[in-house]
């Protein structure tokens, strides 16, 4: 789901999602050597310009991947506790889940853009969904309906516009602006079509 927010706008977003009681954000609490602290929290005070794993805690354990498919991963006990992981490149905002598909869904947020001067950045929420679930990896029914209760919310908070101009008829990617950024579009500030932040970590 593609957004164009500013920090104003996705402070909005920031104070729903703490709201929600059963999703957790996931922090990096220290890292050192590229060994990264991690910790489920129920809600955070500032939204910063990265990317964010958000967990739905009813829809089961999380796990460290072993990085080997004859080794099990390792279950986290209780993320909320916090555990460590040694990510392959420092500075990794959100964990590396490996094979827990469908996983955490993903909150990549950014302000500041990157093709034209003092442009908005692509900003989105990303989720697998049932996309694995042909090889006995369905996401969970919970997960499911809150994924679409977010849609709701990004329906009921901002306006639908077309991504971009698109060649294929059948299908106009559409995106979720929020007020401030659509105000700022309409007096000029260019929208990126791309995202300035990957979509996921990797190990």
């Amino acid at each position: 789901m593609i957004i164009y927010a500013t920090k104003n706008d996705a402070d909005l977003i920031r104070t729903w999602i703490n709201d929600e009681p059963h999703i957790a954000w996931i922090v990096k609490i220290s890292e050192q050597d590229r060994i990264c602290q991690w910790k489920a929290v129920d809600a955070i005070d500032v939204l910063e310009e990265q990317i964010y794993a958000l967990w739905h805690v009813k829809s089961g354990a999380l796990n460290i991947p072993s990085g080997d498919r004859n080794i099990p991963d390792e279950i986290v006990a209780d993320p909320f506790a916090g555990w460590f992981q040694t990510m392959q490149h420092s500075g990794q905002t959100s964990p590396w889940f490996g094979g827990n598909l469908p996983g955490p869904y993903t909150f990549s947020f950014a302000e500041a853009g990157q093709e034209a001067s003092g442009s908005l950045a692509r900003s989105e929420f990303n989720w697998l969904e049932d996309r694995y679930k042909s090889i006995g990896k369905p996401a969970h029914p919970d997960a499911k309906r809150w994924w679409k209760k977010l849609r709701r919310f990004l329906d009921k908070s901002s306006v639908q516009v077309p991504w971009t101009i698109s060649t294929n008829r059948k299908r106009v990617i559409m995106a979720h602006v929020f007020p401030e950024a659509k105000l700022q579009i309409e007096t000029g500030r260019h929208r990126d079509l791309n995202p300035r932040l990957g979509r996921r970590s990797d190990n």
